[in-house]
């Protein structure tokens, strides 16, 4: 009988704990002992045990395994019982006090604030109060800015938080080593998703200090954090009153404009807007998100609908004539059935005035929010019903190519099915690519009687059909399948493999063309530059081919190929982007010329996942070809005995 995970984690407790006693107990250099051990934290639980493994490695040489500490020095702690316990309260507790305070006396930053932490961590609810404290005794005794500062670093920790009676010590002892710090302490009154039931205070003496001073910034940022809804709204609404200036107005809406969405947004938009009209457009149009559609309950068909006052607000606007508050509203704040209903009832109006509806569907269409991050963004585009779609397009056909497609993109949400059929039968060429670029990413969903399900198998076995039926002759289907592969989106494709299993349009662009791609040297060199890996990597596959034709696509494209040796890839795509390298070099010397120094300089890459035997065996295919192209440490020498010693 197979153990049981509880079973399983006594099990693994157990073995490391007696692993790192064993390692500990043997006689060995630190050297070696720090091999061990690393070797050790690959295993599960050695990052349970640091109460074990924490205070022997500093009396050792806290040097040498500070980077080992650092790296796993995580508060979860577990007996060899498996059970959780807090270190701090038992016998190892003197052992890790000696190891905080030599990390205090040492300066040590980052591992006394892991340790302080960790030990805080058990106190429970009086960790905050015991931190607020610790934080102002350090402060006080601090004797410079600096040493003020060190202080300050070592007791950071992100998740607790100042109250006034801390801040203003701090402040009163050094106003501007204590501003950062409590900046990042600030409470949280409320947040977006949990609002706070009871208000917090709102710092006034401390505000006071900072106003007297001229510290404005730091005044309006407490303000912000703290504020509370009905205050925000109450001070705004006097602003309306007693700041004439519009231009005055609007900076001073901003810098009481809350740091966290506050639920009333668009009422207290709605308000301003009636007793002060266009003044205030300039702040409405900057924070409309905080203006967003909030839960609806289990019961609601939709999941959401619209903020409280929000269709006020557009209805104000649109009897008001305020095109572009009006637009930014619905972009960004309302749902996507208001969206639609918005966007149908635009393109019903074009009977009467063309013009005009036009014009306010060019500014609704678009995203409505984006969030970035390093590395990764995330865009708010609101999707139209297939019936809006179809309409809009036998209206306004050049605007669901252009600004409106966003709006098309097929997904989860829709597969479009009468969309794709119009287009279809206009035979839009730009429209189809576009809609198969994002249909050969999805998914079919796999209940068989299910509504989206029908819907996804109509649309990619209408669009497989259209593409099989394109001339191959003349690079006609190479040019559209590239077209629509160009342009599908960056990470987009998480699960390649189901995806060819489940998407016959997929298939149809990754597996069942090549050689209609390497007949279009144009449509190859698209495939190389689109923003999608996978593509890239069908490109690679392409160009790696044993072909006459591959061979001679692949010098074409060295300026494009080179950069695959320095680029990350995953293993697989790195090899296919090798064989189309080895094509060009191998039967073009100049092309070997220009990559060897490349292929030289990728053995000095740090990446330990490389697969530089894979790029060892394409250098030596080259210079074997080559010899011509050697270094003087790649030439072979053959060492024979002399002549004399040859007769004998």
């Amino acid at each position: 009988m197979s153990e049981s995970w509880e079973q399983r984690a006594r099990r693994e407790a157990r073995e490391m704990e007696a692993a790192i006693r064993s390692a500990l107990a043997r006689r060995q250099s630190d050297l070696e002992l720090r091999a061990e051990l690393e070797s050790l934290a690959r295993r599960p639980r050695f990052q349970s045990c640091p109460w074990l493994w924490g205070p022997a490695l500093h009396v050792r040489d806290r040097v040498l395994f500070r980077p080992l500490i650092l790296s796993w020095l995580v508060p979860v702690n577990v007996t060899a019982s498996g059970k959780l316990f807090d270190p701090w309260k038992s016998e190892y507790a003197a052992a890790l006090e000696t190891w905080l305070s030599d990390a205090d006396r040492a300066d040590d930053v980052a591992v006394f604030r892991k340790l302080y932490g960790w030990k805080l961590q058990g106190l429970g609810k009086l960790q905050e109060a015991v931190w607020r404290e610790d934080v102002t005794r350090r402060f006080r005794g601090a004797k410079t800015r600096g040493a003020r500062h060190l202080e300050l670093s070592k007791v950071e920790q992100p998740l607790l938080r100042l109250d006034e009676a801390t801040a203003l010590e701090l402040d009163a002892v050094d106003p501007e080593a204590a501003r950062p710090f409590i900046r990042q302490h600030l409470p949280f009154t409320q947040n977006t998703w949990s609002p706070s039931k009871k208000p917090l205070p709102m710092w006034g003496t401390y505000r006071e200090r900072l106003f007297a001073r001229g510290d404005t910034e730091q005044a309006w940022t407490v303000y912000r954090r703290l504020v509370s809804e009905e205050t925000w709204r109450r001070d705004v609404m006097a602003l309306t009153e007693s700041v004439k200036a519009p231009d005055a107005l609007v900076r001073e809406l901003g810098e009481h404009h809350p740091e966290f969405a506050p639920t009333m947004a668009a009422h207290v938009f709605v308000e301003l807007v009636e007793k002060r009209g266009r003044d205030v457009v300039p702040y409405v149009l900057e924070n409309l998100r905080s203006v967003f559609p909030r839960w609806a309950g289990r019961t609601s068909i939709h999941g959401v609908k619209n903020a409280k006052a929000l269709p006020e607000l557009l209805e104000l606007c649109r009897v008001r004539g305020w095109e572009d508050v009006w637009a930014a509203a619905l972009r960004t704040s309302s749902t996507e059935e208001t969206f639609d209903t918005e966007v149908r009832k635009l393109v019903k109006d074009a009977d009467r005035d063309e013009p005009v509806a036009r014009r306010r569907l060019l500014q609704v269409a678009g995203a409505g929010a984006e969030w970035n991050l390093p590395g990764l963004g995330f865009a708010r585009v609101l999707p139209l019903k297939d019936a809006t779609a179809v309409a809009m397009y036998e209206r306004f056909p050049e605007l669901m190519r252009g600004p409106f497609r966003m709006h098309v993109a097929s997904g989860w949400h829709a597969a479009y099915p009468e969309l794709v059929a119009r287009a279809l039968e206009q035979r839009d060429e730009e429209l189809l690519d576009f809609i198969a670029s994002r249909a050969a990413t999805q998914f079919v969903p796999e209940h068989g009687a299910d509504k989206r399900q029908k819907e996804w198998t109509r649309v990619l076995d209408a669009l497989a059909e259209h593409y099989e039926k394109l001339p191959k002759e003349g690079g006609v289907f190479a040019r559209r399948a590239a077209n629509a592969l160009g342009a599908v989106p960056a990470f987009s494709i998480w699960d390649f493999d189901r995806l060819l299993m489940r998407n016959r349009l997929t298939r149809l662009f990754f597996q069942r063309s090549d050689d209609f791609y390497l007949a279009d040297p144009l449509a190859v060199r698209d495939l190389l530059e689109a923003p999608q890996i996978h593509v890239q990597a069908l490109a690679f596959r392409l160009l790696g081919r044993d072909s006459p034709r591959a061979r001679a696509l692949a010098m074409l494209n060295l300026d494009l190929l080179q950069a695959t040796l320095l680029r990350p890839l995953h293993r697989r795509t790195r090899h296919a982007a090798f064989d189309a390298l080895a094509n060009a070099a191998l039967h073009d010397v100049e092309a070997a010329r220009m990559l060897l120094p490349r292929m030289r300089d990728t053995f000095a890459l740090p990446d330990k996942r490389y697969p530089k035997e894979a790029l060892v065996e394409l250098l030596a295919k080259v210079l074997t070809r080559w010899p011509e192209l050697r270094g003087p440490s790649e030439t072979p020498r053959v060492f024979s005995a002399s002549t004399k010693e040859a007769l004998s």
